[in-house]
């Protein structure tokens, strides 16, 4: 099977999408039954038709407006934050609904027409999933995670490959600083950040992730060092999502990173080959992903950090699916036997300590897989392996925490030995 990939622009960044649970397949809105009520489409060039829409519009003080050509709809609402947003007709059949002013941040939103949700059809602006996506927009401002007038921005490429482990055609997307010089003397460091499940190679950076605009303020703000980021698709199987919490999920997409991602990036980029410039990332799945294949690879890795990892999903695990409970959409998984740590990391002691530059464990208090965690951390604390962690209260299993995750890591990776990275 192969994974879709809907890049809209190569070289510049979409903003980050709002919260969603990527240790459940991302939910779209479904395809219109036979004789649901369409939305009619822009008129096109030759002056056809009413002329188009523009949806969303956004005004100087954040007030949003929706609109939508469906003149033979009954009823039209907008859908976001968790509220349906009642749509007002005019005499031209364009519904619309404008809000109050929004917070500066990036937000995801569909249209409900006659009990039917649809993407805006007059949005370009999507956040990608695995074989699928949803309208959003960004309403500007100063977070870290949007784009920031006067700053150079970084390149975005995608590079498709057929992966001989999971036999199927797949794709990577790499990041390279504004700065990017590919004879530079000294190479660059590289991050490698990795999707949720759910997710899709292009999240983090075109998708709806928001890192290559972190990355541009920090990196302009001279916060971080300027630095490759590569974002693989996070699947060890040709089964995508449906996959992921297969025990073969995690030992396929080592094999993939490790075999077939790491050394194209080292041939087609400017990048250090040295463990010390070399850091791995990642949310949730990715989270796992970067624990097992990170600790169980400091020849490779000196940079760690786990995003509301979710542990269970470790190959020693067997096929576990969280049970429904709190935190965020994901469930609370059931308490963690401590000998399935030990046989995911069967070497790892406190001789680690000496070649892990960072291990960075983060969690928010409201999240499912916070019992997980503590677990995970209470077995290191008993094998003498030292790290950094962070419990972010309130915060459950959202974008929103990952971002910040990703603004606070970035600017402590690949600093000189001696130089705080707590």
């Amino acid at each position: 099977m192969s994974s879709p990939s809907r890049l809209r622009r190569l070289g510049f960044v979409l903003a980050p999408a709002i919260a969603c649970s990527t240790l459940l397949v991302a939910q779209q809105p479904a395809a219109p039954p036979p004789g649901a009520p369409q939305a009619a489409a822009p008129a096109g060039r030759g002056g056809r038709g009413a002329p188009p829409v523009k949806s969303p519009e956004i005004a100087a003080d954040g007030r949003v407006t929706f609109r939508l050509r469906a003149p033979n709809a009954k009823e039209a609402a907008v859908s976001m934050g968790g509220k349906q947003l009642p749509m007002q007709k005019d005499e031209q059949g364009v519904w619309s609904f404008t809000s109050d002013p929004m917070n500066p941040d990036i937000y995801t939103y569909s249209l409900v027409v006659d009990g039917t949700s649809i993407n805006d059809p007059a949005n370009r602006q999507v956040q990608t999933s695995f074989g699928s996506f949803q309208s959003m927009l960004v309403i500007p401002g100063p977070q870290p995670w949007l784009p920031s007038p006067g700053v150079a921005r970084g390149a975005v490429t995608r590079h498709a490959y057929h992966s001989a482990v999971a036999n199927d055609d797949r794709d990577f997307f790499v990041y390279t600083p504004a700065s990017y010089d590919p004879k530079r003397a000294q190479p660059y460091p590289v991050l490698y950040l990795l999707h949720g499940l759910g997710d899709d190679a292009e999240r983090w950076l075109t998708g709806g992730g928001g890192a290559a605009n972190i990355l541009d303020n920090l990196i302009a703000q001279n916060k971080a060092v300027p630095m490759v980021v590569v974002t693989p698709l996070g699947y060890g199987t040709s089964q995508g999502p449906a996959g992921g919490r297969g025990s073969q999920n995690l030992i396929g997409y080592s094999k993939i990173l490790l075999e077939e991602v790491m050394p194209t990036v080292d041939k087609a980029y400017n990048v250090s080959k040295n463990r010390e410039q070399r850091a791995i990332a990642g949310l949730s799945m990715g989270g796992a992903e970067t624990l097992y294949v990170g600790l169980n690879h400091l020849d490779k890795f000196a940079w760690i950090g786990a995003f509301s990892s979710a542990p269970m999903l470790f190959p020693a695990a067997g096929d576990l699916a969280a049970p429904a409970g709190p935190g965020g959409g994901r469930g609370a998984p059931q308490p963690m036997d401590p000998a399935v740590f030990a046989k995911t990391f069967p070497t790892l002691d406190a001789k680690a300590n000496s070649q892990i530059r960072m291990l960075w464990i983060v969690c928010g208090t409201e999240d499912g897989l916070i019992g997980v965690n503590r677990q995970f951390k209470e077995w290191l604390k008993s094998k003498g392996v030292q790290f950094t962690e962070q419990e972010v209260p309130g915060m459950a299993h959202v974008w929103p925490l990952w971002r910040q995750n990703l603004t606070d890591m970035a600017p402590r990776l690949f600093q000189p030995k001696g130089k705080p990275t707590n």
